[in-house]
């Protein structure tokens, strides 16, 4: 049994106790995200968090391990909702927002969509309903203007996105991503017998991968292992990404290591063995990866950074060792092996730890907090 918050209909004033609707574009079996860690964050801070699934075909709602915190099922949308008149749109939201809020035994408080291709148009819904836009990737391009034009609040993780947001919205802000400092610690042995260990960890058939400068990397350094951690790495699709053919060559290189995917939770025990850790994302996908999730991730264990242009953290550049252009990534990279050493005294690590722990989900949902009732 659901137990349902009170509906409050004042000034939110604290995100806490209320029924909070969130809308993600991944599932809630997905590896966890920022859509995710602030839904369990949120249920931390005593609020009904409904985490809502991609459209399916059910409607259900279910309960997670995590107290307070459920994910729903639905059927999403009227075909081709998109090109209909607006009223029709509004009519079509408005009754999927009922639906859900009949299937919980409740009102929504607010609505925090980090999926403007449902929803998009929030003055569908009720006028003491809170809207929150929050877009992290530049790929959710879906019904952008309408879905910033009529929240209350947008927030957004990436410099260029928050610029279109203002032309729709005044009332947008720049939140980085945020710290999830809760992780299991475990015991780890990263595989090679080389004296430095690099590690790379997230999907390996990812479309924005440099593979080709990875390549460089690794012939130029034969003393380094070199260990890519995550999915699909059996996947050499060309279509999706034709550097995979550089990604297939390292298949047989002697110091060169494929390990599965491991919970996110222990992701800082296998950071923590590493000596270096990297990103190298293709030149023409710099501003789509300006801000990646895992850089907060790799500040939080303190190690040496080598990463390709990312644009939120350059102006930490004697802490991150970063390319402009990718043609000089390998040269950094290697720069960087032989003064490891350097990189890795104990107050470079302590100034890596302190940028990542200024943005933990906590402090962000302070942040948010405050900018909701400014």
């Amino acid at each position: 049994m659901i137990s349902i918050i009170g509906f409050c209909k004042t000034k939110l004033k604290k995100l806490s106790r209320k029924n909070i609707l969130i809308v993600s574009p991944e599932n809630w079996n997905h590896i966890f995200v920022s859509k995710h860690h602030y839904a369990v964050h949120l249920a931390k801070r005593s609020n009904n968090v409904f985490f809502l699934n991609p459209p399916s075909h059910r409607l259900k709602s279910t309960a997670t391990d995590y107290t307070n915190l459920f994910q729903l099922d639905y059927q999403g949308f009227w075909p081709g909702l998109r090109y209909m008149p607006r009223f029709l749109q509004k009519i079509n939201i408005r009754s999927v927002f009922n639906r859900l809020q009949k299937m919980v035994g409740g009102k929504f408080d607010i609505i925090w969509s980090f999926d403007n291709s449902v929803f998009f148009d929030f003055d569908a819904l009720p006028d003491q309903v809170f809207k929150i836009c929050h877009i992290v990737d530049l790929n959710q391009n879906f019904q952008f203007v309408k879905a910033a034009k009529s929240a209350s609040i947008c927030l957004t993780s990436s410099t260029h996105i928050l610029q279109k947001l203002k032309l729709s919205n005044p009332n947008s802000h720049f939140i980085n991503h945020g710290l999830n400092i809760d992780y299991d610690d475990v015991q780890v042995k990263l595989p090679g017998t080389g004296k430095i260990k690099a590690l790379y960890f997230g999907n390996l058939a990812m479309a924005y991968l440099d593979w080709e400068i990875i390549e460089q990397a690794v012939k130029s350094r034969p003393d380094v292992d070199f260990i890519f951690m995550g999915s699909n790495q059996e996947n050499f699709d060309l279509t999706l990404n034709p550097m995979h053919q550089s990604k297939l060559k390292l298949l047989n290189v002697k110091n060169v290591y494929f390990l599965p995917k491991v919970p996110s939770r222990e992701l800082l025990s296998y950071m923590n063995v590493a000596d270096l850790l990297f990103v190298a994302y293709q030149q023409k996908f710099h501003r789509d990866q300006a801000n990646p999730h895992k850089m907060m991730e790799y500040l939080y264990s303190g190690k040496p950074i080598v990463a390709t242009f990312t644009e939120e953290y350059q102006q930490f550049h004697d802490l991150i060792q970063m390319s402009v252009n990718n043609t000089d990534w390998h040269k950094i990279f290697s720069d960087t092996v032989d003064k490891i050493d350097q990189l890795s005294d104990e107050q470079m690590m302590d100034k890596r730890r302190h940028i990542a722990l200024e943005n933990t989900y906590d402090d962000q949902l302070n942040r948010i907090n405050d900018l909701i009732n400014g």
